[in-house]
């Protein structure tokens, strides 16, 4: 097949030299209207058009069509072909909505971090983009109500609704760029400022978290056995390396007591885990009421809220709306803000308990978003359990429906730009003389990225995946998704690796040249070879 196909590359490549060659014939001669009847030869042209001769916008679409997708069809084998490439390996792509190759598509491999694809996908869907999270403080009206000489007697209540981005100020600003998130502070100044402007001083009282929203005790899913393999859902390496925090409806920090200056990849280990992230939202609140001159005399606890009709608020805060958290968990990796969204899908239809959010997931995906789920599973929300399996059909079918102006396409990471995937670019091709005719001809006509290509990459001990979505020059969206999975995979090709550079790079170079001769005649420097990580899971 890769014979025939560079067969027909070969023949209609001569076309055009041939159509290129009476071209350029052609610009060497002038019409002379006010000549006696002939044209005249006229040596060689004064002006140089901007337009090269053999450049692919000079060649009719009837014929730059079919080079283009054999050139692409070609480029996406060779990767599909790679050594480095195992046998349990998934790939589709596709071109404005049409499959240009499809490889094992349909089969269900661990698909790691891709998993939060499909997170995103069905919260934009159930909730929508514009959706927002809300944590609020309460006393007892008639607790304020009876209040005298500047002493309350009663409890603040706070209320968590699922927030996952709750944060302060001290840990949001540990990271290099701006991130999505809501500014846990604004509600002790609001709450101490509500308290102060009717005459309290004084809380007889404590602070207490009321998480009911998400009721269960789950707090990791390291502890729970899936059968007949009698594995956990996470593995507890992932629990201490702090790969995920704890979990809870009302949760700060991303369930951190303590933390580094640095968010980078490698401090995150001496972050240092909440036993009771509620218990310890309710903690850091109550010390910054105090800092504001509002004395609170017990201890902060936990409780329930009494019912909202009997309840005066003393301050809210909103997040960001979810099109912006989606963006901060696809684009970093984010794997607690995954499960906290996992649980809030389960929370709007039957319960946040995992085993209840995740049939959720899957129902929502068949019943809303018509993609069929066969042969699927799903585990949790961010892709660390080994007991999801995806395929590439579906990946590239959720990103195809979305589309590429959407929040979830634009909430992926740019390549080479931003999150997860900063660092790593499009593969790097030869350019030199001893590449062989094919391999040449691919990398001299296509490999630079002309615009952006937000993708998703994704990474375990076993499994490297990679999907996202580009347009092309003219105009054509490409849309990708790549999985493979073997034993300490990633441990041979590393982070970032040629697999996934690969295939940016084939979907990036769309619309490819008409004929390496263009390329000889305008060539492109060269480039050094990247080397980078992906810190993203």
């Amino acid at each position: 097949m890769a014979r025939m196909r560079r067969i027909l590359v070969s023949i209609l490549l001569a076309a055009l030299a041939t159509t290129a060659v009476g071209s350029y014939v052609q610009a060497r001669r002038i019409n002379a209207d006010s000549d006696p009847g002939w044209a005249v030869d006229a040596g060689p042209p004064q002006m140089v058009v901007d337009t090269p001769l053999l450049s692919v916008r000079r060649t009719p679409s009837w014929l730059s069509g079919p080079v283009t997708e054999a050139r692409l069809s070609e480029r996406l084998s060779d990767m599909a072909e790679l050594p480095s490439a195992p046998p349990q390996t998934c790939l589709a792509v596709y071109r404005n909505g049409e499959p240009v190759l499809l490889e094992q598509a349909e089969v269900p491999l661990v698909p790691s971090s891709l998993m939060k694809i499909v997170t995103a996908a069905v919260i934009l869907e159930t909730a929508g983009s514009e959706a927002t999270f809300s944590t609020e403080a309460f006393v007892r009206s008639a607790d304020l109500t009876a209040a005298s000489g500047g002493v309350l007697t009663g409890d603040i209540f706070l209320v968590g609704r699922g927030d996952p981005v709750l944060s302060t100020v001290s840990y949001i600003r540990r990271f290099p760029e701006p991130m999505a998130h809501t500014d846990f502070t604004d509600l002790a100044v609001q709450a101490s400022a509500s308290l102060r402007d009717r005459g309290i001083a004084r809380v007889e009282g404590r602070v207490l978290a009321d998480e009911s929203r998400f009721p269960e005790a789950e707090r990791d899913y390291s502890g729970q056995i899936v059968q007949p393999s009698n594995q956990p859902i996470w593995k507890q390496s992932y629990v201490n390396s702090n790969q995920v925090g704890p979990l809870s409806a009302l949760l700060l920090n991303d369930g951190y007591v303590s933390f580094p200056a640095s968010a980078d990849y490698a401090s995150r280990r001496q972050n240092v885990r909440a036993t009771d992230p509620a218990l310890h939202t309710a903690q850091v609140l109550d010390g910054l009421i105090e800092s504001r001159g509002i004395l609170v005399s017990a201890p902060a606890g936990k409780g329930t809220a009494p019912a909202r009709s009997e309840l005066f608020s003393l301050g809210s805060v909103e997040s960001p709306p979810m099109a912006e958290i989606v963006a901060r968990m696809l684009r970093y990796s984010d794997n607690t803000t995954a499960e906290m969204l996992l649980k809030d899908i389960g929370r709007r239809f039957s319960g946040s308990a995992r085993a209840e959010a995740v049939t959720d997931v899957q129902d929502v995906l068949e019943r809303l978003l018509g993609v069929s789920t066969t042969g699927i599973a799903i585990a949790d929300g961010s892709g660390l359990s080994l007991h999801n399996r995806l395929t590439c059909d579906l990946i590239t079918r959720l990103l195809l429906q979305a589309g590429p102006d959407s929040p979830l396409v634009k909430g992926l990471a740019v390549v080479g730009e931003s999150g997860t995937l900063r660092d790593c670019e499009a593969e790097s091709q030869p350019s030199d003389e001893t590449t062989t005719p094919a391999t040449a001809d691919a990398a001299l006509t296509g490999d630079s990225l002309d615009g952006p290509v937000w993708a998703k990459s994704g990474t375990l001990n076993d499994v490297s995946a990679i999907a996202g979505v580009t347009e092309a020059r003219n105009g054509d969206v490409l849309t990708f998704a790549l999985i493979s999975n073997r034993e300490g995979l990633i441990f041979d090709l590393g982070f970032c690796n040629d697999l996934q550079r690969g295939l940016i790079s084939a979907a990036a170079g769309h619309p490819y040249g008409p004929s390496s001769a263009d390329a000889l005649l305008h060539p492109r420097p060269a480039r050094a070879p990247v080397v980078a990580t992906d810190t993203g899971q």
